[in-house]
């Protein structure tokens, strides 16, 4: 009986493990992507320098 419970303990694990590497994986790649619009070139970079520039208006 202890085999069935320590085998179901750790299906639930595996599951619960593959779930969060899934959800970790398309945070990631989510965080890439806002990297990459981030440093498109001909673009400003920091946030702080667009209201420099619009502070002339």
């Amino acid at each position: 009986m202890a085999d069935f419970v320590e085998c179901m303990r750790l299906r639930a694990k595996a599951a619960e493990d593959i779930y969060f590497a899934e959800y970790n994986r398309k945070l990631i790649e989510a965080l890439h992507e806002k990297q990459a619009r981030d440093h498109e070139p001909g673009e400003l970079k920091h946030p702080a320098d667009q209201d420099v520039i619009h502070s002339d208006r």
